[in-house]
């Protein structure tokens, strides 16, 4: 998946988000046999054979990391199999298993950690009596202490925070890899590590942003010397190092324009409801600029109702501008369309986490109401067989937007829409989005041999989940979009949508 990630000033290293660390079953190795079936019976009644256990996966480890040299109760879950206490556990050399307890459908296991025990992480194996051993893989770190305290910005929903953390041990940290994670599970919306500041073997400190929907409440971290290195050293805070409080978002209006100056560590942080009438959509668009005299290099992020990081539908910096045309230099934009009930998040923060008086930015939101078109089953695979979307609707109409759902089926398939009857003198700018299952190149142009110098190309493949592009100053009676798979996509077939809306004309300053 996409996840956040800045460039700030010098002196910063900057992180991947990376999800870890969180404990996923995979089947061991066979167990022992079972005990021998019962003698069966005469005649012609055959004997009855025993019940085979039924093979299990663990799901959850809880807390995922305990620390050298001291006692801890950790919660196990399984899918597929009834955990009771007659079950073997273990957690690999230098943590002994003192108890096991059953609460609900889960085990309690109560740990002592030995002084000596090495630190990163090992695998947890369960095996039920007279089942087959599970293995939650690397599902526990054995960690040191680690300090832990908030030391700007806000730990909350939406929002900024700099953590300071404090190495309590012999063992130094990696100033080039070091990486914080929240204690909390995979499917929590939480805090997400955005960038380390100041490391040196002992100390530094840690920038993060706040899920839109991040849990409220206490919260602990789990920091790792090399997240690609199951082995490396790892380090525990407190549980409660801070608090995450809730944050209220503020609501956005289609055509409604927001002007923001952000303090230090400070976010806008927005919410729109998305609400199709029926048989229709909605193609969406925040764009976020710089005015004159803000030092700000405006970055947003686009969520979905789950709120989370994890499944981030997009994030833009867009550098280049238009000069010519009087767009700024420091501008982020974001489009999707919309084809049922569901609520978006946004973020925009100054991606070089400044903030003060000129740390300015304007944010432009429409949700342009859309008709929906299907695919049709005739070929369409080159520009003279095009699916015909008609005339591209002017944007003061009612329903100015236009959302297309097709589907690439094979590899190798192309699909071509065009729209016709445009002006062959005046410019028609037309702003394209998309979402899709397949990785897909999508390419707008002018002429039906897609290969002008004006071909505009929006591409998602690596995880991305949406994309956009605009074609700006483009003259001509048609306008070309062709859909095929990315070059090598690892999923080169699936469902797509386009987004569609023609563009204001800009006025030149």
């Amino acid at each position: 998946m996409k996840r956040p990630t800045l460039h700030a000033g010098t002196g910063a290293s900057f992180l991947a988000v990376a999800l870890v660390l969180t404990a996923c079953g995979t089947r061991g190795e066979d167990g022992p046999p079972g005990a021998p079936g019962a003698q069966g019976t005469t005649g012609d009644t055959p004997p009855t054979p025993p019940p085979v256990p039924r093979a299990g996966s663990i799901n959850q480890v809880t807390p995922r990391a305990g620390l050298v040299d001291r006692e801890v109760e950790v919660t196990i879950t399984a899918d597929g199999v009834t955990l009771d206490p007659s079950a073997q556990v273990s957690f690999g050399d230098g943590v002994r298993v003192l108890d096991v307890a059953e609460r609900g459908p889960a085990l309690v296991v109560t740990l002592a950690v030995a002084p000596n025990a090495k630190l990163g992480a090992r695998d947890v194996t369960v095996t039920p009596k007279g089942g087959e051993p599970m293995v939650a893989t690397k599902g526990f770190v054995v960690a040191t202490s680690l300090g832990a305290k908030v030391a700007g910005g806000k730990a909350e929903q939406g929002g900024l925070v700099r953590v300071d953390v404090t190495n309590h041990d012999r063992t130094w940290f990696d100033p080039e890899r070091f990486t914080l994670y929240p204690l909390v599970a995979e499917t929590e919306a939480s805090l997400v590590s955005l960038a380390s500041q100041e490391f040196t073997a002992t100390d530094g400190s840690v920038i993060l942003l706040g899920d839109p929907l991040a849990k409220t409440g206490p919260l602990g971290f789990l920091g790792v010397n090399d997240p690609q290195d199951p082995d490396s050293a790892s380090f525990l805070s407190a549980p409660d190092a801070v608090t995450v409080t809730a944050r209220a978002a503020d609501k956005l209006v289609s055509g409604a324009l927001v002007e923001k100056t952000l303090g230090a560590l400070e976010t806008g942080f927005f919410t729109a409801d998305l609400a199709p009438a029926a048989n229709e959509g909605i193609v969406l668009d925040a764009w976020v600029r710089a005015p004159e005299g803000s030092t700000m290099k405006p970055m947003v992020l686009a969520y979905p109702e789950s709120g989370m990081a994890r499944d981030l539908l997009d994030q833009k910096q867009d550098d280049e501008g238009i000069p010519f045309l009087g767009i700024p230099a420091t501008t982020a934009r974001i489009a999707y369309p919309v084809t049922r009930v569901t609520k978006g998040f946004f973020v925009v923060l100054d991606a070089s986490l400044g903030g003060g008086p000129t740390t300015k930015f304007t944010l432009e939101y429409s949700a342009v109401r859309a008709q929906i078109l299907k695919e049709k089953p005739d070929a369409h695979a080159t520009a003279d067989k095009a699916q015909n979307l008609g005339s591209l609707p002017g944007t003061t109409v009612t329903v100015a937007g236009r959302i297309l759902e097709g589907e690439l089926t094979a590899n190798g398939e192309s699909d071509v829409y065009a729209f016709t009857g445009l002006s062959a003198k005046s410019s028609t700018d037309l702003l394209v989005s998309v979402t899709s299952e397949a990785e897909v190149v999508v390419t707008i142009d002018t002429v039906p041999t897609m290969d002008s110098e004006r071909a505009v190309q929006i591409q998602l493949g690596g995880g991305a989940k949406v994309g956009m592009g605009a074609t700006t100053a483009f003259v001509g009676p048609n306008r070309y979009i062709q859909v095929t798979a990315a070059p090598d996509a690892a999923k080169a077939t699936g469902k797509y949508t386009l987004g569609m809306k023609r563009l204001p004309a800009v006025t030149v300053q």
